[in-house]
């Protein structure tokens, strides 16, 4: 598990909640006593917490999981952990790929307008897994959709497979243009790349089988 970034804030500096907080009940601010979670800060002087190994007039001394009304002069420092630079999750592409605007790749249609091409080895910041085979990235000041393949992230959604319980008909992508249509029999197994959303071809699903891509 990656370290979690974070600083070491002085007690005079103000509480916020998610801080950890080390405490030197003596008063002093020089030893490390006690530790607890900033849950809510009540004014520039008092805070409550969550501490284990601890009580109230209520109860014994020690070994309790409870909220607590602390105060700054019990305080020897704030530890704050940088959460929002933990939430961000990146990835590399370990081939070159596209950013589209929407989760899908019109290639005939291009009703998914292409926004950016990426190399092998860019950086780009992970916003949300469609959980079909897309996640939506941003590169830059350009956000927008590549497909999970081009990302080094082994967390990402793969594409789905199927499997034709019939024989249908399909039209073979050649060179970005549409080919006369073949049949493929029941019982091929296809992987979905995308299926297609708005524009001319909307509602048609953009296939692979090995390395050949279809319409179908």
């Amino acid at each position: 598990m990656s370290k979690m970034a974070s600083k070491k804030l002085s007690y005079k500096q103000p509480a916020k909640k998610g801080d950890l907080v080390i405490f030197d009940f003596s008063g002093k601010h020089t030893a490390h006593t006690h530790i607890g979670i900033v849950t809510e800060v009540i004014n520039s002087e008092t805070f409550k917490t969550i501490e284990g190994n601890t009580a109230s007039t209520n109860y014994t001394n020690g070994g309790y999981v409870l909220e607590q009304t602390r105060y700054k002069r019990q305080v020897n420092c704030f530890i704050r952990p940088d959460y929002e630079a933990e939430k961000k999750k990146s990835a590399k592409l370990t081939e070159s790929g596209t950013i589209y605007s929407l989760a899908y790749k019109d290639v005939i249609g291009k009703s998914s307008k292409a926004l950016k091409s990426l190399k092998k080895g860019d950086k780009v910041e992970l916003i949300e897994d469609d959980g079909y085979g897309w996640s939506k990235v941003k590169s830059g000041d350009v956000t927008g959709w590549i497909m999970n393949t081009h990302l080094d992230n082994k967390n990402l959604s793969k594409f789905k497979t199927y499997t034709t319980d019939r024989a249908i008909y399909a039209r073979p992508v050649k060179n970005k243009k549409l080919t006369s249509s073949v049949k493929l029999f029941k019982g091929i197994t296809y992987t979905l790349i995308c299926e297609i959303e708005k524009g001319e071809y909307s509602g048609c699903r953009y296939i692979g089988i090995e390395n050949r891509r279809y319409y179908i």
